[in-house]
């Protein structure tokens, strides 16, 4: 009896169990970025956790079905640079830079190019969904704000300076950059981005 009244309770806990399923996709996304689909496993999931491995089959049916979870709960935001620009070109740079460095550490997990990025490191589908996302949306966006006949290509440089940037601040730990302050790369690379922006290119 106690024991059908306890399963009872672990399955509604787990048809309701909206903070599990959180902590499983976090722990999920972490687990791939580092590790990559083929090598993290449900257990290690599981763990990092603190639930049953039984809880993410009841959830996502399958390490798949997990993985594909993860990457739709992180697809990017439309037109991300609209907003930024809205402001106009000047110190476009630096509002871009802080913008991208507050995604990829954490301050709106909600845009998901932080995550996007890790993930991209170690397996093709998240790769090719970031690339999807810096040719068309970033690019698009970029191209239709500034209605410039190189804004495409522009707007690829500027992501590749990016997406570089996280790679080697967050998962190779370059140094110095591992440890320098946001507002010290700002400082750095906002007028990088700025010049890819508004000056001649070649």
């Amino acid at each position: 009896m106690n024991d059908t009244v306890g399963e009872q309770g672990r399955r509604g806990r787990w048809r309701t169990g909206a903070a599990n399923r959180q902590r499983i996709m976090e722990a999920a996304a972490a687990r791939f970025g580092a590790e990559g689909f083929q090598r993290a496993t449900i257990r290690a999931i599981a763990v990092d956790a603190g639930v049953d491995p039984a809880m993410i089959h009841y959830f996502f049916g399958s390490k798949q079905g997990l993985y594909e979870a993860v990457l739709n709960r992180y697809s990017p935001q439309r037109d991300p640079v609209g907003e930024l620009l809205s402001e106009g070109v000047e110190h476009f740079g630096e509002r871009l830079v802080r913008r991208f460095l507050e995604v990829t550490e954490g301050g709106d997990a909600a845009d998901g190019v932080g995550a996007l990025t890790r993930l991209a490191v170690t397996d093709p589908e998240p790769a090719a969904k970031l690339r999807e996302f810096i040719e068309n949306e970033f690019a698009g966006s970029l191209a239709k704000h500034l209605d410039l006949p190189d804004a495409h290509l522009r707007a690829g440089l500027i992501g590749a300076q990016l997406a570089g940037l996280a790679v080697a601040r967050h998962l190779l730990r370059v140094e110095p950059l591992a440890s320098m302050s946001t507002e010290s790369l700002v400082t750095l690379m906002a007028p990088v981005i700025q010049r890819l922006v508004t000056e001649p290119l070649g």
